[in-house]
């Protein structure tokens, strides 16, 4: 069954280098209008001779370029990405209408930095971006971790099972 992009999410904590399994409480990085892909194609490499007829390919290496979210300017949600600095944080991208990532789960280890958006006119909502730079690659952990909303702008994730 498809679904809409309502109640995707990006959600994230301070990382911790004892724990590697992504559990914990997070926080709504920022009420987001557009989410890129936590993941990303693999490059292509040609493997093509003097012997083939048409060009051939080996699949390369993914590549893990910075990933920018964008939501309305709030002092609340910059103020917040602004005080995390350069740590590291937990990142989790959770995709479905439930709001919990009923339909898929990314997570990834990164850092975040906000700044205001330009301002094109008098009459517009004022946006912010939401540059996010993975340190880790990006793993499907749909099955693997449960989240549960506390309705209060707090995430509680566990690992599954």
């Amino acid at each position: 069954m498809a679904s809409t992009s309502y109640r995707t999410r990006v959600i994230v904590k301070e990382h911790t280098n004892e724990q590697t399994n992504f559990a914990g409480k997070y926080n709504l990085l920022v009420a987001a209008k557009s989410v890129p892909s936590p993941a990303s194609p693999p490059n292509t490499v040609e493997s093509t001779t003097m012997e083939d007829d048409q060009q051939t390919f080996e699949k390369g290496i993914k590549t893990s370029d910075s990933r920018e979210i964008t939501g309305n300017l709030e002092k609340e949600y910059l103020s917040k990405v602004d005080g995390y600095g350069d740590k590291k944080l937990d990142i989790i991208h959770l995709y479905g209408t439930d709001g919990i990532g009923g339909v898929a789960k990314y997570a990834y280890v990164g850092t975040a930095t906000a700044t205001p958006n330009d301002v094109g006119g008098n009459d517009e909502i004022l946006e912010m971006t939401v540059t996010v730079i993975p340190s880790t690659a990006s793993e499907l952990v749909t099955d693997k971790l449960t989240v549960v909303d506390g309705k209060d702008g707090i995430f509680t994730v566990t690992v599954a099972g």
